[in-house]
């Protein structure tokens, strides 16, 4: 049962125009978890090849976890474009404050990227000065 219940949104979705919602997220959702838990499957059977040593045999496993990214990189961004249809273009008086609000956005998520790559340059230089202690 679809969480958006009786829902009367129709939004355009795989080349179709007018596509219930409902039919929509059910769909999408249903082939994200599907994805999620193929490539789940894959990394734990490449870890319990890996444990014999089966670098050879582990590749296609590999190559097949990259697909699964993929394909579900595409359902993410399949999903961006179905909220952008629900939400809608903003009403006129809302136009300026809805742009405003999606800078605002981008800076928050700029600002959190460099946070997080300083934090890890940070943790690598702390790594690499206790490796240096621990070698003297």
């Amino acid at each position: 049962m679809s969480s958006v219940g009786s829902c009367a949104s129709y939004v355009s979705f795989r080349g179709q125009d007018e596509v219930d919602l409902n039919d929509v997220l059910d769909e999408l959702y249903r082939d994200i978890q599907h994805n999620l838990n193929a490539s789940q499957c894959s990394v734990r059977n490449m870890a319990r090849l890996r444990e014999d040593d089966e670098f050879r045999d582990c590749v296609p496993i590999h190559f097949a976890v990259l697909d699964y990214v993929d394909i579900l990189t595409g359902l993410f961004n399949e999903l961006k474009q179905v909220s952008k249809d629900v939400l809608g273009k903003p009403p006129k008086d809302d136009k300026e404050w809805y742009k405003k609000e999606c800078e605002n956005r981008k800076e928050r998520i700029k600002r959190e990227k460099e946070e997080a790559k300083q934090q890890a340059e940070l943790e690598t230089l702390s790594t690499k000065m206790a490796m240096s202690v621990i070698n003297e």
